[in-house]
């Protein structure tokens, strides 16, 4: 889902409502009836876009929060991982240090 192009389906999705609402206003008006019926369903049209807007918010909330919290569980993976390597990259360094140390100590003991 992260390759989904976002952007382009938000276009798209306002495009088409644009077009419905724009085409359902022309049809209402041009249609052999009351202003008041017109107005009642240019209302009703309009509500029903409302609805569809609101409803198609909560499906890209819901994406992008899902998106987030898969994005935040790798990241927290990966910090996890570089504390580990640093941990033993720490342990090595300490264990190479006290080697060379022994070994400097057992050549002065020597002399």
């Amino acid at each position: 889902m992260s390759s989904d192009n976002g952007g382009g389906f938000v276009s798209t999705l306002l495009g088409f409502l644009t077009g419905a609402a724009l085409g359902a206003g022309f049809a209402l008006l041009y249609a052999p009836q009351s202003g008041e019926e017109t107005r009642k369903q240019i209302r009703d049209a309009a509500d029903k876009a409302a609805d569809e807007v609101k409803d198609n918010y909560k499906k890209m909330e819901k994406s992008a929060l899902k998106n987030y919290d898969n994005a935040k569980q790798s990241v927290d993976k990966g910090i996890e991982q570089m504390k580990a390597m640093v941990d033993d990259l720490k342990k090595s360094i300490k264990t190479e240090v006290k080697a060379e140390v022994k070994k400097e100590t057992a050549k002065k003991a020597a002399k």
